[in-house]
């Protein structure tokens, strides 16, 4: 992978989750775009460099928040590493599949966060409430911008160093 240009990525990734994401807000619920990319990673590039990758995003979304440093990198290094273990089994360019992978990775995720934040915090409003907007809501908002943003990426992926695959099939 190329990393100047990842790192580019992640800088203009950043911005636009921190300054655009928060204007598009929908019942309380913003798109995650950056474990949109993190699903991305894990379903293009190599296994390697996607978990690296989605680990150093993680990490520099865990600078611009005052959470625990190294949560966001946890969940999205694990996130990446599900996703590149069953890749091979995926239509990758299927809108669907795009966005079945990142609901099912963002439902997982912002589960463990939430776990997280009422074992560390105070609990708050009710589980439900805490499970229905921050969950389920956000999980299905964010996956539906993975058909719009991956093929955006995709036609970029081959500047980051990423292999282009010929085939729409798995395998």
């Amino acid at each position: 992978m190329r990393w100047f240009p990842f790192a580019l990525l992640i800088g203009v990734l950043l911005i636009l989750q921190s300054v655009v994401a928060p204007r598009l807000e929908v019942f309380g619920a913003r798109p995650d775009w950056v474990l949109v990319v993190v699903v991305f990673l894990a379903m293009h590039a190599a296994p390697r460099d996607a978990i690296l990758g989605s680990w150093v995003i993680g990490l520099s979304a865990d600078l611009m928040t005052i959470e625990r440093l190294g949560l966001l990198a946890v969940s999205y290094g694990v996130a990446a590493m599900a996703i590149a273990s069953v890749r091979d089994y995926l239509f990758r360019r299927r809108a669907m599949t795009q966005f079945v992978a990142t609901l099912v990775m963002c439902v997982l995720v912002r589960l463990a966060w939430t776990v997280y934040v009422r074992m560390v915090y105070d609990p708050g409003d009710g589980i439900f409430v805490s499970l229905g907007a921050d969950v389920v809501l956000a999980s299905v908002y964010t996956a539906a911008w993975a058909p719009i943003v991956h093929p955006g990426l995709l036609r970029l992926s081959r500047s980051f160093g990423m292999p282009q695959p010929r085939y729409t099939y798995s395998g």
